[in-house]
């Protein structure tokens, strides 16, 4: 990991200054005290722990029926299957049927597809388990890294912490620079970023037979996330 502190702006308020933003009390400070604006961002680069994979069962058919009949036995069978695996959270997604015209012969067919989410810290788990859906032929339709909630709002609970420091070390300095004895952060806001997902190319061989021939299991490997958190504050200085 490694830790980038961007160098904070800052803007010295005289007392009794108007500002258009500045609450009346502020503008009412006392002789002698100052208050200082001041900002700081850090990022920090984190190697993604949890990987999202989705698959889906695709099929179409003349009867609307035994297309549904046939999505639900198959989807079934792959959700029991994936439960078998204790170190990956499943959940089904979305599941639609629609009727189509075949512009070349006017037929109409019955489309419907149902898809699942596999999630886990174990990213040897997924695999494995989306290589055996796969040859239940279900399709992969998106392998992603990114970081586990509770890894994000660890990291960014650290970036508050470090950036805290940075701008009460900051404020500190300020306020022996204009010859004053404290400085206090007040209305501190903080603004973090969404977390970001990593597409991951995968490899996926297709088989001849699949009664025959085992699909092999997709490849995936880890990156990084970067998470940015700023904070500002103002501070109050006293003589």
């Amino acid at each position: 990991m490694r830790i980038l502190i961007m160098a904070a702006l800052f803007v010295l308020m005289p007392v009794m200054a108007a500002h258009a933003d500045t609450e009346d009390t502020i503008l009412e400070l006392p002789q002698g005290q100052v208050i200082l604006s001041i900002s700081a961002t850090e990022r920090r680069e984190v190697e993604q722990d949890l990987l999202v994979a989705t698959l889906s069962y695709m099929a179409e058919d003349r009867n609307s029926r035994e297309l549904q009949d046939e999505i639900n036995t198959v989807m079934a069978k792959a959700v029991e299957t994936a439960k078998k695996v204790k170190a990956v959270k499943v959940n089904t997604d979305s599941y639609q049927v629609y009727e189509r015209t075949d512009a070349r012969t006017k037929e109409r067919i019955w489309h419907g597809n149902q898809s699942m989410t596999l999630k886990s810290k174990d990213p040897e788990a997924v695999l494995k388990l989306a290589g055996e859906l796969q040859s239940m032929k279900l399709t992969m339709n998106d392998l992603s890294y990114t970081l586990a909630p509770e890894t994000a709002i660890e990291v960014q609970d650290s970036l508050m912490e470090d950036a805290l420091d940075q701008l009460q070390t900051r404020a500190n300095r300020a306020a022996k620079a204009l010859g004053k004895t404290t400085a206090e952060l007040k209305e501190v806001t903080v603004q973090g970023q969404n977390i970001p997902y990593a597409k991951t190319s995968f490899r996926n061989t297709m088989a001849m037979d699949v009664a025959e021939s085992a699909m092999a299991a997709p490849v995936a490997e880890a990156g990084e996330s970067t998470l940015t958190l700023t904070v500002s504050a103002r501070a109050l200085l006293k003589p």
